[in-house]
């Protein structure tokens, strides 16, 4: 079954998000206020509407109470990315992510019940900064505050010792849990080894990533 999204706020942010989900084959209802940005976006998605969030009813009108995972990427309008979490809690929306400007509005978001907060700017640094750090990672994705998960390219000789007898979970507190070879994705066995030129998919946290990363690569 197709997961539901409602995308409010069409800027560039909005926009990328509600097309993304779209080719994933996900049914998006997109909706603003400003009615360039809807028309621009509308052949892209399931539904584009000019809507108001802010306003309980035309939510309602628009069945918001069904979707699986409302969006929230209004941004510059503190009080309408408020009253729109508000209004989806009490329509019954069970998960809300929001675009928030600053750090400082976090712990607001969350209080009136948005279920994760995002800021874009601040986490594209985080991203480039670890990508840049270390030649060897290819991609770098946040799970949570502290937790990530990140492609590894293999530097050094391995293949002479399994996943296992590398005891890898122990001395890393890390795990593999995908490898890349000739472009090929598969999930390793304790069994399996690594090898020059593999792409690691490891899960971990972030200073126990950076361990495993400098050992993989001296």
């Amino acid at each position: 079954m197709k997961k539901s999204f409602l995308i409010v706020g069409l800027g560039r942010f909005g926009a990328c998000v509600a097309k993304t989900l779209a080719q994933m084959n996900c049914d998006v209802l997109a909706i603003d206020i400003d009615e360039e940005s809807v028309a621009a976006i509308a052949n892209d998605v399931t539904h584009a509407i000019v809507a108001d969030s802010t306003k309980m009813d035309i939510l309602n009108s628009l069945g918001t109470k069904n979707i699986d995972h409302a969006i929230i990427a209004i941004g510059n309008n503190l009080q309408a990315s408020i009253l729109t979490v508000v209004n989806l809690r009490k329509l019954g929306v069970k998960m809300i992510t929001v675009r928030a400007d600053t750090v400082e509005y976090k712990e607001l978001f969350s209080l009136i019940g948005a279920n994760e907060i995002i800021i874009p700017e601040e986490e594209s640094a985080i991203l480039l900064a670890n990508q840049v750090r270390s030649d060897s990672i290819l991609d770098y994705y946040i799970i949570s505050d502290n937790n990530v998960m990140v492609k590894i390219s293999v530097g050094v000789d391995l293949k002479k010792k399994t996943i296992i007898d590398l005891d890898i979970r122990n001395r890393f507190s890390v795990n593999i849990v995908g490898i890349i070879r000739d472009n090929k994705f598969f999930i390793p066995h304790a069994t399996d080894t690594l090898l020059i030129g593999d792409i690691a998919v490891v899960v971990g946290l972030k200073n126990d990533i950076n361990k495993f990363d400098n050992f993989l690569n001296n």
